[in-house]
C-alpha cells in the first residue's frame, strides 16, 4: 500500500471514529426535575439546557421531564444509577444516607439567612472538602450545580404567635434534622413531597409547612393557607442538578468544559433570578389576602435554643464513618460565611 493511500485509510479511519463519538454524544439525555415548570429554578434550567445544546453545537441535547414525570423526588437516585435517566434536579436532602454531606446544607435548619449564602458555601465546599466529590462518585453521579430558594418561612393556616402556639401542630418536613426541629417546638413532623403540600393543607394532613414566597405563588398555597410569619426555619441550596458518572464519563473533554462553565453561570444566575421572584411574589401575596406576621424575636431565639445541635451531630456521625476531617471543614466554612 502507497503512503498516499495508508494516509488516506488513516484519515479516513479518524473521521469515522470521530463521528461515531459526534453520534454518540449527540443522543438526547433525560433529565428528571422535582419541581413544576414554573419556578425561578426551572426558567434557569430551560436556559442552562438551551445553552448546552448551543454550544455543543448539538451534540449534547438535555430533554427535562417536570414534575416527577420520570420518576418521584424520592426515586430519582435510585432511577440514576440504573440508568434509567441521565440526569436528575433532585434534593439530597431527601438521601441523608445516602448523601449525608449534600444533605447537610438542603436539610440543616435555622442556619442560613439568604440564597447569597447558599451560593458562597457550596461553592466553597465543592472545591475545599474533598468528600463532596467522593460522595458523589460512590452514587454514581457527578453534582453539576445547586439550585436556590428563598427563606422557608413559617405558613400556616392560622396565625402562630409564640413556641407554644406549635404544640401539636402538624407540619411537614424532610431529611433527618428539619423533623426535630419541628419536635423542638413541641410539634409534628410529616413527610410530604412538593405536590401533595397543596392538599395537605386542604385536607389537614398539615397545619403548617416552610415555604417560600415565590413557591407560595408557584405552587397556590395563598389559595389554602393565609398566614406568612417572619421566622426562616429554613434557607439554603435546594436541588441539585446530577448527571450519571456513565454519561460524564462519555463526554468530551471540550463538552465537558462547556457544560461546567454553564453550570456556573446557571447557579449564580439562578440565585438572582430566585431573589427577583421572591420580591416579585410578596405583593402578589398580599393582593390575594395573606397576611404577613412578624415572630417575636425571643420566641424566635427560644426555638433555636431548643433545637439539637444540628452542626456537632454532623460531625459525631460522621467521625463514626472516618470522614470526620471532611465533616469538620465543612462546618468550619459554613461558620465563616454565615456569621
Amino acid at each position: 500500500m502507497s503512503v498516499i493511500r495508508k494516509t488516506m485509510h488513516t484519515a479516513l479511519a479518524a473521521a469515522l471514529v470521530a463521528g461515531f463519538a459526534t453520534a454518540a454524544e449527540a443522543k438526547t439525555l433525560r433529565m428528571s426535575s422535582q419541581w413544576t415548570d414554573k419556578t425561578a429554578g426551572a426558567q434557569v434550567d430551560k436556559w442552562w439546557a438551551k445553552e448546552i445544546e448551543k454550544q455543543t453545537n448539538g451534540e449534547v441535547k438535555i430533554k427535562i421531564f417536570w414534575e416527577g414525570v420520570l420518576g418521584k423526588a424520592k426515586e430519582n437516585l435510585g432511577l440514576i444509577q440504573q440508568g434509567a435517566i441521565d440526569l436528575a434536579a433532585m434534593s439530597p436532602g431527601y438521601f441523608p444516607s445516602e448523601l449525608p454531606f449534600h444533605a447537610a446544607p438542603n436539610s440543616i435548619p435555622m442556619a442560613m439567612a439568604e440564597p447569597a449564602q447558599a451560593t458562597a458555601l457550596m461553592e466553597r465546599l465543592l472545591v475545599e472538602v474533598p468528600e463532596y466529590d467522593m460522595e458523589a462518585k460512590r452514587n454514581g453521579m457527578k453534582a453539576l450545580f445547586f439550585h436556590h430558594l428563598n427563606a422557608y418561612k413559617l405558613v400556616c393556616k392560622e396565625e402562630v404567635k409564640s413556641v407554644a402556639d406549635m404544640k401539636g401542630k402538624k407540619v411537614r418536613t424532610w431529611g433527618k434534622d428539619m423533623p426535630r426541629m419541628v419536635q423542638a417546638a413541641g410539634g409534628v413532623p410529616v413527610t410530604l413531597g412538593l405536590a401533595e403540600l397543596y392538599e395537605g393543607l386542604s385536607r389537614g394532613t398539615v397545619d403548617c409547612i416552610p415555604f417560600s414566597v415565590d413557591l407560595m405563588v408557584n405552587y397556590k398555597i395563598y389559595e389554602v393557607a393565609k398566614h406568612i410569619h417572619s421566622i426562616t426555619l429554613w434557607e439554603g441550596p435546594t436541588n441539585a442538578v446530577w448527571i450519571a458518572a456513565k454519561v460524564w464519563d462519555g463526554l468530551s473533554a471540550k463538552n465537558k468544559k462547556i457544560i461546567q462553565d454553564l453550570s456556573f453561570k446557571a447557579a449564580r444566575r439562578d440565585r438572582d433570578q430566585v431573589i427577583a421572584a421572591g420580591d416579585k411574589a410578596i405583593a402578589t401575596l398580599k393582593a390575594k389576602g395573606v397576611q404577613f406576621h412578624d415572630f417575636p424575636a425571643a420566641e424566635a431565639k427560644k426555638w433555636k435554643a431548643a433545637n439539637p445541635d444540628f452542626f456537632g451531630d454532623f460531625i459525631k456521625d460522621q467521625e463514626g464513618k472516618g470522614r470526620g476531617a471532611d465533616a469538620k471543614k465543612t462546618i468550619m466554612i459554613w461558620r465563616e460565611i454565615v456569621k
